[in-house]
């Protein structure tokens, strides 16, 4: 079969492997999308804190059931299928809890181990999600990034109601958005610097479409919220900057919501969360909850998937993808690619 390898830094390679040998708990997977991430990127870049080379990346695919272990019940060949990336240990006290997204010995597929670039995946059963026939492998490769915007949204709690503010218009930034429109929020502002992911979210039914450059955010959330202001400011843009201003534009009682992955520290007013009495919540990943709510409302039509992916590359066509997205930061949104038919 085909396999992708990142062997170093802007160094790939491509390989004729065995299909992979399945246990008795595991399914074959024939991959049919894979969705490239932010961290694919970085790890391209050699600039992933977490991992190491040689490495066979992605981790938000989809696929077709192409065998099953004997133990394995709930799939058959043929389903339709993505697949969580996380890998826990099950014995820590993060997992002990139910937090298992947070698992001191937490890897993922694609970025510590073994990922979807390749034309067949094995991964145990409890990873793997059925999704509904009528769902295509675009809208499947997407599960994985709408289940970080459905479990943002859940570490909220009931936002029923709420003025809501999600910072940069990106693909995580989208969907948390159209989550959040999905589960009650009174009003979502979205906020970007960049018309056209403005324009997508627009598209996509978010109630108001802020460009932010030249006007500070205080001043957009008073215009659009009023003395009321947001309730809670969600994060996905990870800029210094715009942190800081978000940390000045909290109201008392709010919540700031850490969804993007920063790079560096941030130095952090912490007399402004104290005085204001501010919750700031970081995000990691995901549950398999979260994941199943995503297909739900992918699949009642609630999220639209349609105008995220910017750009499809054949697997083959691999050494192009990185550079591509380098060389057009202004409009790419999500590079999705084509393992099969």
């Amino acid at each position: 079969m085909l396999q992708v390898k990142m062997t170093e830094a802007f160094k790939m390679s491509f390989l004729d492997t065995p299909i992979p040998d399945i246990g008795d708990d595991d399914v074959l997977i024939r991959m049919k999308r894979v969705g490239v991430c932010g961290s694919d990127i970085q790890i391209y870049h050699g600039k992933h804190k977490y991992m190491s080379f040689p490495v066979v990346q992605g981790h938000e695919g989809a696929g077709v059931v192409a065998k099953v272990g004997s133990k394995v019940t709930g799939f058959r060949e043929g389903d339709k299928v993505t697949v969580q990336p996380q890998v826990f240990c099950g014995e820590c006290a993060p997992c002990r809890s139910g937090h298992p997204n947070v698992c001191k010995n937490l890897r993922v597929y694609g970025v510590h181990t073994g990922g979807m670039f390749s034309e067949y995946f094995a991964a145990p059963a409890s990873k793997v999600l059925r999704l509904p026939e009528t769902m295509s492998f675009d809208e499947g490769s997407l599960v994985e990034p709408t289940a970080v915007a459905t479990g943002a949204i859940r570490r909220c709690g009931n936002i029923t109601g709420t003025n809501v503010v999600v910072l940069g218009a990106g693909t995580i930034g989208n969907l948390v958005a159209q989550v959040a429109v999905a589960s009650g929020a009174r009003k979502v502002v979205i906020t970007d610097i960049n018309p056209t992911r403005l324009a997508i979210a627009r598209d996509c039914g978010i109630h108001a479409c802020i460009d932010t450059r030249g006007r500070k955010l205080k001043d957009v959330i008073m215009e659009e919220f009023g003395e009321n202001e947001a309730d809670i400011i969600i994060d996905c843009a990870g800029v210094k900057a715009i942190f800081n201003e978000a940390v000045a534009a909290a109201r008392c009682s709010s919540k700031l919501v850490i969804v993007a992955n920063y790079k560096e520290p941030v130095e952090v007013e912490l007399p402004l969360f104290q005085r204001r009495e501010v919750d700031m919540l970081g995000i990691m990943m995901y549950l398999r909850e979260d994941f199943q709510r995503a297909i739900d409302l992918m699949t009642q039509k609630k999220i639209d998937t349609s105008r995220l992916i910017s750009d499809h590359f054949n697997i083959r066509q691999m050494e192009a993808v990185y550079p591509h997205i380098d060389t057009h930061p202004e409009s790419v949104m999500k590079v999705v690619i084509d393992i099969g038919e």
